[in-house]
């Protein structure tokens, strides 16, 4: 009888504690990144750099291929070695056009031969086309390259705006959550443009 009242108090402290850890705020947000674009002038591609005291934090790129409307964009996210990826909400949105989404299907990198794999949700809100990744599983800790290829896109649509927030965590107890936000705006080129 006294074991269990021993343990039953033993287990009450030591939740206790660790609900005391896990009241303390580690989230940190980020809502100012710089945006860069490719050195390659023949490419579209942007990029959000988040830092956070003069050092890295992640680098959000996103490259668009036109033919001449949009038909892929290429997702990447790099982050340094001590952090890891724990989720992804994009949304594309076709400014300019009818008001429908545009309309993508998801390609890689969501296979492997470990486990846990990639959680991933493709869908429609409203005017935008949303890509979540809910969990990253083996590929958390890595460099990511995402291919979203557009299977319809509103033809009058000139620009495109890409809204991102990746959730970055540094594991240590508690863990160090980071909250990325920022968005990247695209250009759609006129048709004669692109026949150039």
């Amino acid at each position: 009888m006294r074991r269990r009242a021993f343990l039953a108090s033993a287990l009450t402290a030591a939740s206790t504690t660790a609900a005391g850890c896990s009241a303390v705020d580690s989230r940190t947000e980020h809502t100012d990144p710089t945006v860069k674009t490719d050195d390659n002038p023949r490419d579209d591609g942007k990029y959000l750099e988040f830092r956070e005291d003069g050092t890295d934090l992640a680098t959000v790129g996103v490259d668009p291929r036109f033919a001449p409307l949009p038909n892929h964009f290429h997702t990447s996210i790099s982050h340094p070695e001590d952090t890891e990826l724990q989720s992804l909400t994009q949304r594309f949105v076709a400014l300019g056009g009818d008001g429908t989404p545009p309309q993508l299907s998801l390609q890689g990198p969501f296979m492997g031969d470990h486990e846990p794999h990639p959680s991933v949700s493709l869908f429609r809100e409203g005017t935008a086309a949303v890509v979540e990744v809910h969990r990253f599983g083996e590929i958390a800790n890595e460099t990511v390259f995402i291919d979203l290829p557009v299977t319809r896109w509103p033809e009058s649509a000139r620009r495109v705006v890409v809204e991102s927030t990746v959730k970055l965590v540094k594991p240590r107890i508690p863990d160090r959550t980071h909250v990325l936000d920022g968005q990247l705006e695209f250009e759609v080129p006129a048709e004669t443009e692109a026949s150039e």
